[in-house]
């Protein structure tokens, strides 16, 4: 029975995908603290998440988890949030929008899921994900944190 668990907790570990023993990638996460006065920004100066993984190789957004630290003042705008490509700026998730997120007066949480699409998001060879928004708060002084999921493909 131990053996199993080991074999079942290295296959989650390894993202085995299919019968052939092909995996789908290691996912990987990271943790960002984004600042208030980084929040007022973010549209003219997107953080940066992920950095580009080098040549021929492709980031895949999983998803992200985004906690925000309620301190005492709300943003003020209704302030969209998305992932997307540093270079092509092509919109990896759905947009968190303000008033769902950013204006709570609690401590808060909430889930960017990929973008769910027939043909799926085309995305650019060697390019990093980052946060950006449409509008921008003149108010509002609770910092961030995001918790990005995603996969490198290696097409070397």
């Amino acid at each position: 029975m131990a053996d199993r668990r080991a074999f079942m907790a290295y296959d989650i570990e390894n993202q085995i995908a299919d019968t052939e023993g092909k995996t789908a990638g290691k996912i990987y996460e990271k943790i960002i603290d984004i600042t208030s006065a980084e929040i007022k920004l973010l549209v003219t100066a997107p953080k940066l998440l992920v950095d580009a993984p080098g040549t021929k190789k492709v980031l895949e957004f999983v998803s992200a988890v985004l906690y925000i630290d309620y301190n005492s003042t709300t943003y003020d705008t209704n302030t969209s949030l998305t992932v997307q490509t540093v270079t092509g700026n092509t919109a990896l998730s759905g947009a968190v929008t303000g008033t769902n997120f950013l204006h709570k007066t609690a401590d808060a949480y909430t889930v960017m899921a990929p973008l769910g699409t027939a043909a799926g998001v085309v995305t650019d060879v060697n390019d990093g994900l980052e946060l950006v928004a449409i509008g921008i708060p003149a108010t509002g002084n609770s910092p961030m944190k995001i918790k990005i999921a995603y996969r490198i493909h290696d097409f070397n």
